[in-house]
């Protein structure tokens, strides 16, 4: 009976064991229902029995034999457990300690990182000053080019060389005036470019009219130049005739091209360059039309001025008049030059209006002194020999005569 007690017992502890393995699920709560269906009949056949006294002592030994077998395992992992709590202890020390470590790293991690922010903050703000001193330092630099351009260009004006001044003002527009425009002094200085241009155009342009003026000895000695010569060709003509046996009208565009070996003397040069350079200044600045018709208007003042000279037709008194026609002839050389190194500034519609005038003028001239040529034949012989000349010299230069033969004929021959 003792036994059978003692084995019902036994299933019960595995039961209650398998529940404390099984846990608090599903599975737990039926073992712990199967073992109290089995505890109930145990208890019922102790009573029914009356072996309640033999029950709680086979209790008891079964709870002695478990104390015994705690104490057992107690007995042999007791030290190791000893030494485990004591190792936990200092665990649990080490980590307070490591506790407040990491607690003090992280308060000078926040101080490195605020004074590291501090130092991030300072080293934008230097960039930024650094970057605002560095375009400073462009600007300045650029501006300070602006103005040694400026007084470059000043004194490349007053020294004439205008060539270089047109490129500094080209520069200066194109290169450094976009640099500087938002500044207060790049719009002052964009304000006074077109001052500098007018400066430039009006110093070239008096160099020019300056070299206008000069021309006035230089024609005088090109139409004399090309009537002394003209005067040895007629001769030679008159010679060529002479030993012709059956004459015959030889018309003088035949004598021009008879006497090409004649005209292999050096003929006198005329420098444009002020010319050419006030047309290349006013091309750059945009004011070609503008020079055009100033160069226009100069020049018939000049031709007005040339036949507005006083003359006399009286028989020693004609040294005037033949300085007018040597004039004439070197106006209209200098004209011809002109065209024909610039003929998009100088056309031959403008030379050939200029020439007419210039014939209506000299037709003038002599209609309004008709009657003193008529009357001194010496006179006569002397302006018709001047004037013959002079049509010879103006055809020979692609200069239509035809006007004044005719009124030569008219004067001459009636």
């Amino acid at each position: 009976m003792a036994d059978s007690i003692q084995q019902q017992l036994q299933q019960l502890v595995l039961l209650s064991d398998s529940v404390g393995l099984g846990g608090a699920g599903s599975g737990g709560v039926s073992t712990v229902e199967e073992a109290m269906e089995q505890l109930g009949p145990l208890i019922h056949s102790v009573y029914r029995a009356n072996k309640q006294k033999l029950f709680q002592q086979q209790v008891e030994l079964f709870a002695q034999r478990k104390d015994a077998e705690i104490m057992k395992l107690c007995g042999s992992y007791h030290q190791e457990f000893v030494q485990s709590v004591a190792q936990l202890l200092k665990v649990r020390q080490n980590t307070s300690e490591l506790q407040e470590k990491v607690v003090g790293l992280n308060a000078e991690l926040q101080q490195s990182g605020k004074t590291l922010y501090e130092k991030k903050a300072e080293l934008l703000s230097l960039r930024r000053e650094h970057r605002n001193i560095q375009a400073a330092i462009d600007t300045v630099q650029g501006s300070v080019e602006v103005v040694r351009m400026v007084a470059s260009f000043d004194e490349l004006v007053a020294s004439k060389q205008y060539y270089s001044a047109i490129k500094t003002m080209g520069t200066l527009k194109e290169t450094y005036m976009p640099q500087v425009r938002k500044y207060a002094f790049g719009r002052l200085l964009e304000t006074s470019i077109p001052k500098m241009e007018s400066k430039l155009q009006g110093a070239a342009l008096s160099d020019m009219k300056d070299w206008l003026y000069g021309l006035k000895k230089t024609t005088r000695d090109i139409g004399r130049h090309l009537t002394l010569r003209m005067k040895k060709k007629q001769v030679m003509w008159a010679e060529r005739d002479s030993s012709v046996k059956e004459r015959y009208f030889v018309s003088s565009a035949v004598q021009f091209v008879l006497d090409e070996e004649f005209d292999q003397d050096d003929p006198i040069s005329v420098e444009m360059m002020p010319l050419y350079q006030c047309l290349h200044i006013n091309e750059k600045l945009g004011r070609r039309a503008e020079f055009r018709r100033s160069f226009t208007e100069d020049r018939s003042d000049q031709l007005s001025l040339i036949l507005a000279s006083p003359v006399q037709f009286a028989l020693g008194s004609l040294g005037p008049f033949e300085s007018m026609l040597h004039d004439v002839i070197g106006f209209f050389i200098v004209e011809h030059n002109i065209m024909a190194s610039a003929p998009d500034f100088r056309s031959k519609s403008d030379v050939d209006a200029l020439w007419d005038t210039g014939i209506a003028k000299l037709s003038d001239i002599i209609a309004r002194n008709i009657q003193a040529i008529r009357e001194d034949a010496e006179v006569s012989d002397v302006l018709q020999e001047l004037l013959t000349t002079f049509t010879y010299v103006m055809e020979e230069n692609a200069y239509d005569v035809r006007k004044l033969r005719e009124l030569m004929m008219a004067i001459f021959e009636s």
